[in-house]
């Protein structure tokens, strides 16, 4: 579950900055999820708010204060003030002296319901990869009064917890979140093609049994400036969390964080497990068993 999750959330990081800035869609998400905490805590209001064609309006999307955003990304203030700013100047957000807020104009344009639709699909891949390898039971019947058409908008908020209790993880384990999603990118490159038959399914200690990954890789897939690539490396060695052969980088736990490793993969279990079973309840996962079965 853990190797397959590190390709889902690279995979909805990728999906989400649509070729943009790496933090940009960090921080709407977070932004999103203060917004839309209302609607998410009324059970009539989520299900009327949970289809692609519908968006809660903005009346009832909760602003929030840049510095709750900050504390809640374990960023600077200052760096997300400053990119707060450049997102309002793009229109993709709107300041008030309340705090922040994502429009319902943004989210209901048609590249942001692409994006909803893209990571509503690769939900489905994930769901079904997990299947696959025994990782979760088979679903249960249709709940009785599950939204039809697919409620693209409320699996995307699952979505969203999901991917921001994994942004806490790494924040907690690498110290910033641009460090820990070059981490888990290593790490994704690093067990690239292997099966559970290789060594490396016994532990992360089987230094030889993975695939180094060059920096300029590294920078490459995640879409950032090689420097600014070279200096997240050089941190995350610096904790013992890589090290350099002569093919590239390898990723390791150092002994001083196992711990917290093993902690976050226990973690991530559970927080699957939440974002499956919140899904289950909308009706999604019976359906794409069907399909599949079909």
């Amino acid at each position: 579950m853990t190797r397959l999750s590190l390709g889902f959330v690279l995979d909805t990081v990728e999906i989400s900055r649509a070729g943009g800035d790496l933090l940009a869609p960090l921080l709407m998400t977070a932004i999103l999820d203060a917004n839309l905490a209302p609607v998410d805590q009324d059970r009539d209001l989520a299900a009327t708010y949970a289809g692609l064609d519908t968006a809660a309006p903005d009346e009832l999307r909760r602003p929030v204060s840049v510095n709750a955003v900050a504390q809640s990304l374990g960023l600077p203030f200052e760096t997300v003030r400053r990119r707060v700013r450049k997102l309002a100047r793009d229109g993709i957000c709107v300041l008030t002296p309340r705090g922040v807020h994502v429009p319902r104009s943004v989210v209901t344009s048609p590249p942001y319901n692409a994006i909803q639709q893209a990571r509503h699909q690769r939900l489905a891949r994930f769901h079904a990869d997990l299947r696959a390898v025994g990782a979760l039971p088979p679903p249960g019947p249709r709940p009785a009064g599950s939204a039809e058409p697919p409620p693209v908008r409320a699996v995307n908020r699952a979505i969203a917890e999901y991917m921001l209790r994994t942004a806490d993880g790494l924040l907690a384990l690498a110290g910033d979140v641009v460090s820990g999603a070059v981490l888990l990118e290593m790490a994704r490159c690093n067990t690239d093609g292997l099966t559970a038959a290789d060594p490396w399914a016994q532990g992360w200690t089987a230094l030889a049994a993975r695939r180094p990954v060059r920096a300029s890789t590294l920078a490459a897939r995640l879409q950032l400036p090689a420097e600014t690539t070279r200096r997240h490396v050089a941190l995350l060695e610096a904790q013992g969390f890589c090290v350099r052969t002569p093919k590239g980088l390898a990723c390791q736990a150092p002994s001083a964080k196992l711990a917290a490793a093993a902690r976050i993969v226990r973690d991530n279990l559970v927080n699957v497990q939440r974002m499956f079973a919140r899904v289950e309840t909308l009706g999604v996962l019976a359906d794409w068993e069907a399909g599949r079965a079909a």
